[in-house]
């Protein structure tokens, strides 16, 4: 049975995901900025509409800098590093060694990660709302 999403016109994000028996009225005239439409079982509130399709924002980001991001943080300031290193030496003590390892072994590393392809439909085309679908050739109104 498919699935059901309120879709916000202006920016494709999806809401409300249901069963059609679930869905409830709103209004959908010519100038509404949401509307019902069909998304696949397996879609989630980490999907957007875009052309129409329901795309996952692993699809649309780069993978590859939430991972710089996540090890960044993980790492923690450089000055709580050198400070490990410093008490490491006072007392012949692993803490910034294991810290490291800790990091390495807890977050992906970057270059592990396939490189991102952009995919021209993902990009919403100007003009049209997101649960219309693609067109090629299409040219935004003046």
């Amino acid at each position: 049975m498919a699935k059901w999403a309120i879709c916000n016109a202006n920016n494709g994000q999806l809401s409300d995901i249901c069963e059609e028996e679930d869905k409830f009225e709103i209004y959908e005239g010519v100038d509404a900025n949401i509307k019902w439409v069909p998304v696949p079982d397996d879609c989630t509130y980490e999907h957007t509409m875009i052309n129409g399709v329901a795309v996952h924002r692993s699809d649309t980001e780069d993978l590859r800098e939430e991972a710089v991001v996540d090890r960044t943080l993980a790492y923690g300031p450089i000055g709580d590093q050198l400070d490990m290193q410093y008490q490491d030496l006072q007392d012949g003590g692993t803490r910034w060694k294991d810290h490291v390892a800790n990091v390495k072994g807890s977050t992906t590393k970057p270059s592990d990660i396939a490189e991102y392809v952009h995919n021209e439909k993902h990009t919403q085309l100007e003009g049209r709302k997101p649960w219309d679908a693609w067109v090629d050739n299409w040219t935004p109104p003046a």
